[in-house]
């Protein structure tokens, strides 16, 4: 199947009209809109976004190449999950979340930080960008988790890690992102080649 902007056809962008919007649903971590609209067929229709902040996440490496990873229950999925440090931010730069984030989490403070870029984890319904960081030349500390944060944080072969996401065991999409992203930046053999 081609696409029509495959054959040269300009896309089309903005082809839905806000018609009015409310507030669904406000707490303080979230805040959810809806959206009375024109579709781009034309038709009236409904559409609801949740605007969360932006969330940011850090891949922690060590001398040995290992990654801090979280090991914590996770209240909306029922389940405990494999994480990177990350959580969500408002009146900060991504860096100084991800900086904060990692630090309270771990207790670990960073020297060097590479951005790996920005993820939109589920832009047909959120607002949220999650802006991902390598960070290196690791100092440990002691952690400053928040009462709600009960995690255990182990360091895990960066390799291993990333054979973790593509076997399933490692599900949350921040940390699955985040991790093969750092691995590709780590093995300088294929930047040079890409």
């Amino acid at each position: 199947m081609i696409l029509s902007w495959e054959r040269g056809t300009p896309l089309k962008r903005h082809l839905w009209t806000i018609l009015s919007e409310r507030i669904a649903y406000q707490n303080p971590w979230i805040r959810v809109i809806e959206y009375d609209v024109l579709r781009p067929d034309g038709q009236p229709g409904l559409y609801g976004v949740m605007d969360a902040g932006h969330n940011a996440g850090v891949v922690a490496v060590d001398e040995q190449a290992r990654v801090a990873l979280l090991h914590e229950f996770v209240f909306p999925v029922d389940r405990f999950l494999w994480q990177i440090p990350s959580g969500q931010f408002r009146d900060e730069g991504p860096e100084a979340a991800a900086a904060r984030e990692l630090r309270e989490e771990t207790g670990i403070v960073a020297r060097t930080w590479t951005p790996l870029g920005v993820a939109h984890l589920s832009a047909g319904i959120s607002t949220q960008e999650t802006h991902l960081f390598l960070a290196k030349d690791l100092s440990i500390g002691e952690a400053d988790r928040e009462p709600t944060e009960t995690m255990t944080m182990v360091w895990i072969p960066l390799e291993y890690a990333v054979h973790m996401c593509l076997r399933g065991e490692i599900t949350d999409a921040v940390s699955v992102i985040g991790l093969l992203k750092a691995f590709l930046w780590t093995e300088k053999d294929w930047l040079e080649r890409g």
